[in-house]
């Protein structure tokens, strides 16, 4: 039997249960359990926990493994109030826009001419194959980088690190020192990566210019693929 010091916190969250079945072979269930023992204590702490249970892993759900094209990394879900919904840079539609996201979006139309959409949900590009992910999927409201105890990319790291073993042709877009060294940890044999400053307002200068959207579609170009549906509308 074991002992106490190696059971579960009795507030510990079932993770593992909203788990996309597609995604479930990513997933390392001794880790995750780590994850959900760190967040039995914020639950007993009475500390708040975002974004909510059910969309934890909200960018899973939207693309199955064999439909991901092109892999955007961030680090851990905003901290303002109810703003995480569960997808990197993503906020949802009655939420302002980040002012990161607001400078992606400016590049967008700067290097492909996209009109900028009204809101910040990255939903659509989602839809059309890119996998949202952070390094860590949980923050403690008003606290960036709070849950990095957590442990979380020992769940989000080999989640890619599996993804990039089993499938070819992933075009992983690294954005900042962060995103590149979890990307430089992966095997990178029959995938693109394409690197770029973050767009957060302090490396923003070395941002702008990127052409991080055309250097993308170039990059499936190179591994066969039609270019990334970058557009927001339903035309």
């Amino acid at each position: 039997m074991s002992s106490p010091a190696t059971q579960p916190h009795p507030n510990a969250p079932d993770l593992a249960g909203v788990v996309p079945v597609a995604w479930r072979p990513y997933v390392d269930l001794p880790a995750l359990r780590n994850v959900e023992d760190f967040l039995g204590g914020e639950v007993a702490a009475g500390r708040k926990i975002q974004p909510l249970r059910a969309q934890v892993f909200r960018a899973l759900e939207l693309v199955a493994p064999a439909k991901v094209r092109v892999v955007l990394c961030g680090q851990d879900p905003y901290p303002g109030l109810g703003v995480p919904m569960g997808m990197a840079f993503s906020v949802p539609p009655d939420a302002p826009v980040p002012e990161s996201l607001k400078n992606l979006f400016t590049e967008l139309q700067a290097d492909l001419g996209i009109t900028p959409p009204p809101t910040g949900d990255l939903t659509p590009w989602a839809a059309h194959g890119m996998l949202l992910l952070n390094a860590s999927l949980t923050v403690r409201p008003g606290e960036p980088g709070s849950h990095n105890g957590a442990k979380w990319p020992a769940v989000t790291l080999e989640l890619l690190r599996r993804l990039a073993s089993e499938r070819e042709g992933i075009v992983f877009l690294a954005l900042g020192r962060a995103a590149q060294n979890v990307i430089g940890k992966l095997p990178l044999d029959g995938h693109r990566v394409v690197e770029a400053a973050h767009p957060s307002p302090m490396s923003v200068a070395a941002f702008r210019g990127s052409r991080i959207f055309s250097r993308t579609d170039a990059a499936l170009a190179e591994l066969g693929q039609p270019a990334f549906d970058w557009r927001f509308g339903t035309g």
